[in-house]
């Protein structure tokens, strides 16, 4: 192979991977002492369709922890009053879902991570729920845009009486 050709492959193959996003990313769990009332809970990180994720039922996904299919990339216990740190391959294809299985879920339970992922998110958790996270939400294609406008406010009219006045000799 000559030398100009090594060099075009080696500048194909760095343009290739690069465009692939990132290999890893790093999570960090920040878990305070009252998460999950105090206990131990499992936190799975899975290769996800979009559209299936938004439909899938928390008994599904917990069935995966006993279970897991080829979607799963980590699974790790989440202690309370910690902060862990894990690295986590990103797949080809798809977007990656981060489920933390309370054991009284009540509200967000877990977190999408659409294409293009991060290097890094951080997540915050609560008694029973995700409170906060490093990345937006991600919001489909047609509600992306500006958002709306308030209409401004207007001259407001005076309020008329209950009873209008009667005219002098009016009967």
């Amino acid at each position: 192979m000559s030398a100009r050709m090594y060099r075009l492959t080696a500048l194909a193959a760095l343009a290739l991977l690069g465009a692939c996003g990132p290999s890893h990313v790093n999570l960090s769990i920040k878990s305070p002492p009252g998460t999950n009332l105090g206990r131990p809970m499992y936190m799975l990180v899975r290769q996800v369709d979009p559209k299936q994720y938004a439909n899938e039922a928390y008994s599904e996904v917990a069935a995966k922890v006993g279970a897991p299919d080829n979607t799963v990339l980590q699974t790790s216990v989440i202690y309370p009053g910690t902060i862990q740190r894990f690295q986590v391959k990103t797949p080809k294809e798809g977007a990656l879902a981060v489920s933390f299985l309370f054991t009284a879920p009540d509200g967000n339970w877990q977190l999408l991570l659409s294409p293009p992922v991060t290097t890094a998110v951080d997540i915050e958790l609560t008694v029973s729920r995700i409170l906060s996270d490093s990345t937006p939400p991600a919001l489909p294609q047609e509600e992306q845009g500006a958002p709306e406008a308030k209409p401004p406010e207007g001259i407001k009219m005076p309020e008329l009486p209950k009873e209008m006045p009667k005219l002098p000799g009016a009967k």
